[in-house]
C-alpha cells in the first residue's frame, strides 16, 4: 500500500505470528480437539488436569485457555472450570480457527463458506483497489500471479500458494480499507493450509486459474474497475462452484473430501 494511502487508512497492522513452541503445541493440540469434537460444546475442562496431560506449567496452560478465550472457544468459569463453547460463538474469522477447521471434517464447509464471502469481498475490493492500489504493490501483484504461472510448470506446490497467499494480501490491502485488508490473513490461513499440508487434493494447480489471476493483475495495472471486478467474480465463482458440488455429494471422511476437491483460490 503506498504511503498516501496509508496516511488515510491508519495502515494495516500486521498479522500475528502462529504461536510456537510449546505453547504453540498445546494450542494447537486443544484448539484441533474442539474443532473435531473430542472436546464437544460444554464440556468442562479443568486447567489443572490439563497442566499434568500436557506436562506444561501453570502459566502456560493459563495462555493457552487465554488465546482460546479470545477465539469464542471457552469461556472460564469461576470454581467450576473452564467451558467449551459452542461453535455459534467462535471466531471463524481467526486465522488459526480457519486453519484448525481446514483440519477436521469441516474442511469443505469452510471452503464454502469463505469462497461466499470472498465472492462478495473481493469483487468490491478489485473494484477499489482499481482506484487505490499503488504502482508498486499492482506491479508486485501480477509478479505474484507470474509466479504463480512459473510453480504451475515447475509442479511446485509450496510456490504456487504462497505466490497465491500474496496475490491475495495485494489486492485486499490494496483497497486502502483497513477493515477489508484484515480479512488478508483469513484468506491466507486458509491458501496456507494447501501450502502445508501434503494430503492428496490439497494442492492442485491449474493453468485456467493462473490465467485468472493475470486478468484480474492486468485490470489492475490499467485502472480498469469494471473488468478487474469481473476478474474477481470469475476468479472465486468457479471454485466456489466447485466445492458446493462437492458437498452435496461427499461422505464425511476427510481424506475421501480431500481427493476429490479441486483447491484453488
Amino acid at each position: 500500500m503506498s504511503d498516501t494511502a496509508q496516511a488515510r487508512t491508519g495502515g494495516t497492522a500486521p498479522r500475528p505470528a502462529a504461536p510456537s513452541g510449546l505453547y504453540g503445541r498445546v494450542l494447537d493440540d486443544l484448539g484441533r480437539e474442539i474443532v473435531s469434537g473430542e472436546l464437544p460444546a460444554g464440556s468442562i475442562v479443568m486447567a489443572e488436569a490439563l497442566c499434568a496431560r500436557f506436562e506444561v506449567s501453570r502459566s502456560v496452560m493459563r495462555e493457552c485457555l487465554r488465546a482460546l478465550g479470545s477465539m469464542g472457544m471457552v469461556e472460564g468459569r469461576p470454581h467450576v472450570g473452564t467451558r467449551v463453547l459452542p461453535f455459534t460463538s467462535w471466531d471463524l474469522l481467526n486465522p488459526q480457527v480457519v486453519k484448525w477447521r481446514a483440519q477436521s471434517v469441516q474442511y469443505v464447509d469452510q471452503m464454502r463458506q469463505l469462497l461466499e464471502l470472498r465472492l462478495g469481498v473481493e469483487q468490491a475490493a478489485a473494484r477499489l483497489a482499481a482506484g487505490r492500489i499503488s504502482e508498486q504493490d499492482a506491479a508486485e501483484l501480477r509478479a505474484a500471479a507470474l509466479r504463480m504461472r512459473d510453480a504451475l510448470e515447475a509442479d511446485d506446490s509450496h510456490d504456487y500458494f504462497a505466490a497465491d497467499e500474496r496475490f491475495h494480501q495485494l489486492l485486499l490491502n490494496g483497497t486502502g480499507n483497513p477493515v477489508i485488508a484484515q480479512l488478508s490473513g483469513t484468506v491466507g490461513a486458509a491458501l496456507q493450509v494447501r501450502r502445508h499440508d501434503m494430503r492428496p487434493g490439497m494442492h492442485d494447480m491449474t493453468s485456467g486459474s493462473v490465467e485468472r489471476h493475470l486478468q484480474l493483475a492486468d485490470a489492475l495495472g490499467k485502472r480498469d474497475a469494471g473488468s478487474a471486478q469481473e476478474a474477481a467474480f470469475a476468479l472465486v465463482d468457479e471454485t466456489l462452484q466447485e466445492f458446493e458440488a462437492l458437498q452435496s455429494t461427499r461422505q464425511d471422511e476427510v481424506p475421501a473430501v480431500k481427493k476429490s476437491s479441486r483447491s484453488r483460490s
